[in-house]
């Protein structure tokens, strides 16, 4: 992993365009447990000519004192505050140099992400000052604690499993009521999965991708 930037990542052109050329930017934020590598395999599968960035989260996760493994965004669930605050700061930091060191046609931008990663980006997307064509979250939620200056103009997919024994699908279906009580455009979709992407959830994923980046 990179590691020139606030925060470590692994990157994807999966076209093999040079690293000069403007290409739009897919950021994908990994969940618990997982790190920047956990998700780097699913950008073929959505690629149109696209660079994928997948940021690695700070803190190590240690489910038990002694004993860690993989990263996370924030503690708890729900979102321990002064955790959520702090990524929320590295991660709308790292969409400020991400977007300077990687040439970025203007507006073709997307922030992506699956359980905590989908949080994190529902949040940052409506906070960050750059223009974000869309928001897709897997499998996650709406952090409600604090709420971001909602847009219409940000459009949102949301793809969640009935079977979803991490994050209750009934804490999608709320987060869903949220953005459309505030005018955001959402697209929502159930599967029955767990708390996981497939291949019919992933063929959604892209097709919104490619209908936002248009």
């Amino acid at each position: 992993m990179a590691a020139e930037l606030s925060l470590r990542y692994a990157l994807s052109v999966p076209s093999l365009k040079p690293e000069d050329e403007p290409l739009p930017l897919i950021f994908i934020l990994h969940g618990r447990g997982a790190d920047a590598n956990d998700l780097v395999d699913i950008a073929p599968l959505i690629d149109n000519n696209y660079r994928f960035i997948f940021p690695n989260a700070q803190e190590p996760f240690e489910p038990a004192p002694g004993f860690s493994f993989g990263y996370t965004w924030f503690d708890g669930w729900p979102a321990e505050r002064g955790s959520f605050v702090r990524s929320r700061e590295l991660l709308l930091r790292f969409i400020e140099e991400a977007l300077g060191r990687f040439p970025t046609p203007p507006g073709k931008v997307i922030l992506s992400g699956f359980s905590q990663g989908g949080m994190m980006s529902l949040d940052a997307g409506f906070r960050t000052k750059q223009h974000i064509a869309g928001i897709v979250v897997m499998s996650g939620a709406l952090y409600e604690e604090d709420l971001p200056p909602f847009s219409p103009d940000i459009p949102v997919l949301m793809v969640h499993g009935t079977q979803d024994d991490m994050i209750p699908v009934l804490a999608a279906r709320r987060a869903r009521r949220v953005l459309e009580e505030h005018g955001v455009k959402i697209e929502y979709h159930e599967f029955p999965m767990g708390h996981y992407v497939t291949p019919e959830s992933m063929a959604m994923v892209g097709d919104f991708i490619r209908r936002c980046l248009e």
